[in-house]
């Protein structure tokens, strides 16, 4: 008798997941016959070999549930180590020009684009259409491999389901709202989107500056300025989730101070929603317009609430913020309703006979009138709509891609809010900086610590959270570097590891990363100029802007691309903790700064 070998804990979990994939193959298929038939011939064949066919390449279907998960290129070992080494080294301040301005000449190079849903027709059978879609997508993605080289270009989403979804809400919508983070608009805001929604499909496109409460009104309006002269035709409102200004006038700027702040909940402000539909109403098609009745949405949110009233909704806020089984139910039946709407992707269509030739424009509903939200991961589309709302009908997260299907909520009988999950577009920007942006998942980053290093450049890390000198070793001949801000934050926070007890720096580097995607460390970026002459960066001045050349190209190629970090952020920062409770006051030591910027240290709370 064979001596009985060992089952290990990892190959008991490939065996339960190899048995689950094929249970949902079975489901699938609805042969009886073939299912026992796989079934026994499966048990026949032992653990090892559904372990072996979990991890192996040439299995049958993938995961139904991870079909909409985004999928990235990963580090190599050797650029892990690389980037790590390079953390070691000293800080190399940037100035104002070089660290806290971006233009789009330094995000988007003009090979850049993005994929389209290939021509299609009615009639056309869905096998034909998705092996078209699979063709034309696997040309993209290759065109990308060669030009990934060529111009530096860094993450950007590989999988063609998260594609579909845009291409589907873009269809089903009559108006598109780019939901744009203030603090990076340039970043979230893909020239060739831009060229895809206005050009190619012909539809009324109107950008939202989001987070607006997170920095001052000159940068907005720096910002409004700057896109309203390299897109003179597009529509801009501005939003966000608090209702108060937490940001210093303009006169206290120039001496900022760290205020320690507590960590607010979450509110669902829709004082600005009357701007957004009112943005909505100006560029809908005149034939749609009838649809709605605009004046009474607008007005919803635009009158005036008592304060009894307003206590009573930020008290039925902060409830639905908690009650997360309610967010699921509601997440539930949205994408019930996507799932129906990705079926037939043009909604209910039946009373339609318009069939365009060519695919490229779908005939929507003439029903309703369809907003729809589309833009970056934790841009804040989700939020916006429910902040619209009044309450959660849609799940939010900070992690990247939270949202997986289209979900479609009415606002009336006759409009209704359509939420895309979120895209990473390509472009030319570091890796770092796309992680700071919230592109990417936080707790799946490999490697943290150039992220920190790219924050640090522009931010005065060490200062604002009090860190001493003596709680790290890392320090290079007197100078902060990353790795050495991790570690004194680690020494500070209790951070150890827990057989060895030193302190665990990659646990403080992606705290810190979360604090800036959070808002506690604010990373801003400011226009080109902005730092030359403020004084035209008034709300009287934003109107009578200049139009850009229509010869002049709306981005070009920059040969500047491969070294895009010395140009593409501007930084603004502020530390927001109620867990915190060292002392307020700046460190004695001072670390080399090139030139500091007058709006680093803004006292702001998160947002």
């Amino acid at each position: 008798m064979h001596r009985k070998k060992p089952f290990s804990n990892k190959q008991k979990k490939a065996q339960l997941q190899a048995k689950r994939a094929l249970k949902r193959d079975q489901d699938d298929s609805g042969d009886q016959e073939t299912q026992k038939g796989q079934s026994v011939h499966a048990k026949s064949l032992g653990p090892r070999f559904n372990a072996l066919k979990v991890g192996s390449s040439h299995s049958a279907q993938p995961d139904k549930r991870n079909r909409l998960v985004s999928q990235f290129d990963k580090l190599s070992r050797q650029d892990i180590e690389d980037n790590k080494q390079s953390s070691m080294q000293p800080l190399r301040r940037l100035s104002q020009k070089q660290g806290l301005t971006m233009s789009f000449e330094d995000a988007y190079s003009v090979d850049v684009d993005i994929p389209v849903r290939p021509t299609w027709k009615y009639g056309q059978r869905k096998e034909n259409l998705d092996q078209n879609e699979k063709i034309y997508f696997a040309e993209w993605a290759e065109r990308m491999e060669m030009l990934k080289n060529k111009d530096s270009i860094s993450l950007y989403e590989k999988n063609l389901e998260v594609w579909r979804q845009l291409w589907r809400v873009v269809e089903i919508s009559d108006i598109l709202l780019m939901v744009v983070d203030i603090r990076h608009p340039v970043l979230h805001f893909p020239p060739s989107l831009y060229k895809y929604i206005t050009e190619t499909t012909g539809k009324p496109l109107v950008v939202v500056l989001n987070k607006t409460d997170l920095v001052t009104e000159e940068t907005v309006v720096a910002w409004k300025t700057y896109f309203s002269e390299e897109f003179p035709a597009v529509v801009m409102t501005t939003f966000c989730c608090y209702r108060e200004k937490i940001v210093p006038s303009s006169a206290d700027t120039e001496d900022p101070q760290l205020i320690k702040k507590k960590h607010r909940k979450r509110v669902y402000d829709a004082s600005q929603a009357g701007q957004l539909f009112s943005a909505c109403r100006s560029v809908c098609n005149p034939e749609k317009l009838s649809l709605v009745d605009w004046d009474a949405v607008i007005a919803r949110y635009t009158k005036d609430i008592d304060r009894g009233n307003e206590q009573a909704l930020n008290a039925d806020n902060n409830n639905n913020s908690d009650d997360e089984e309610s967010e699921r139910e509601n997440e539930s039946e949205s994408e019930s309703e996507s799932e129906s709407e990705l079926e037939n992707p043009v909604g209910n269509t039946a009373s339609s006979t318009e069939k365009p030739a060519d695919g490229h424009v779908e005939t929507v509903s003439g029903k309703y009138v369809t907003i729809g939200l589309v833009g970056h991961p934790n841009v804040g589309k989700s939020t916006v709509i429910n902040s619209i709302m009044g309450r959660t009908v849609v799940s939010t997260s900070r992690t990247p891609g939270h949202t997986k299907h289209f979900q479609t909520i009415h606002v009336t009988p006759t409009l209704r809010l359509c939420d895309c999950p979120g895209l990473v577009f390509p472009c030319v920007v570091q890796r770092p900086l796309q992680i700071l942006a919230g592109l990417y998942n936080i707790a799946q980053v490999q490697e943290p610590y150039s992220s920190v290093q790219y924050l640090a450049e522009r931010v005065p890390l060490e200062k604002m959270l009090n860190l001493l000198p003596e709680n790290t070793h890392a320090m290079v001949k007197g100078q902060w570097s990353a790795w050495a801000i991790c570690e004194a934050f680690a020494v500070d926070r209790g951070f150890y590891t827990s057989k060895a007890a030193r302190p665990d720096i990659y646990r403080a580097a992606l705290m810190l990363l979360k604090w800036e995607l959070d808002g506690r460390v604010l990373l801003s970026f400011k226009p080109p100029g902005f730092f030359n002459d403020k004084s035209h960066l008034t709300e009287n001045d934003a109107g009578n802007i200049k139009p850009r050349n229509k010869d002049q190209p709306v981005y070009a190629k920059d040969p500047r691309h491969g070294h895009s970090s010395d140009n593409d952020t501007s930084s603004q920062n502020d530390l927001s903790s109620d867990d915190n409770n060292s002392d307020e006051g700046e460190n004695n030591v001072v670390a080399p700064i090139a030139q500091q910027s007058a709006f680093s240290l803004l006292d702001e709370e998160s947002c």
